[in-house]
């Protein structure tokens, strides 16, 4: 079994803050502590980094390929063992990039899994939809599903049945 995909990701981090904390100082700037004044930490302060960019394209890619979400239970915890990363460094790499905090950026991937699943059985009911896209409850359900479509489950699905009829 070939662990390189699994340390590269590791290493080039590694890498890339040894660099930039050489750089910074060599620049004269402090490094030894991330926080800055108002909170935000350096990424925030800098922009988006290379290997911030790196994280979210590996969990974006480990979300549609394991698909993960259709757990009901799955946490922040979880996603950031799979991809060996720390889980407040990955919380802030999903708000940064997705705009999203990791709840709704679950539940955006669990409400695409639904329209998915509809579209491909018309005959599911809301809740059947809700339960096969690990949601936990209706509500919950309808609620992100209206967060993410601004329109209800029940809308959407009239209005695709309906289209299909035509």
């Amino acid at each position: 079994m070939n662990l390189m995909p699994f340390f590269t990701p590791v290493l080039l981090t590694g890498v890339y803050l040894l660099g930039r904390r050489r750089a910074l100082r060599e620049s004269g700037r402090q490094t030894s502590s991330p926080e800055k004044k108002g909170g935000d930490t350096e990424s925030q302060a800098d922009g988006p980094r290379m290997v911030d960019q790196f994280l979210y394209d590996r969990c974006c890619r480990y979300m549609a390929d394991r698909k993960p979400f259709l757990v009901e239970s799955f946490s922040l915890n979880d996603l950031a063992g799979a991809l060996y990363t720390n889980k407040v460094y990955l919380s802030k790499t999903i708000n940064y990039y997705s705009g999203k905090n990791f709840r709704n950026y679950i539940n955006y991937y669990r409400v695409m899994y639904a329209m998915e699943l509809f579209r491909r059985n018309k005959s599911l009911t809301m809740s059947e939809l809700g339960s096969l896209s690990g949601f936990h409850s209706g509500t919950t359900f309808n609620q992100a599903f209206k967060a993410v479509m601004k329109e209800s489950p029940s809308t959407w699905c009239a209005r695709l049945r309906k289209k299909s009829r035509e």
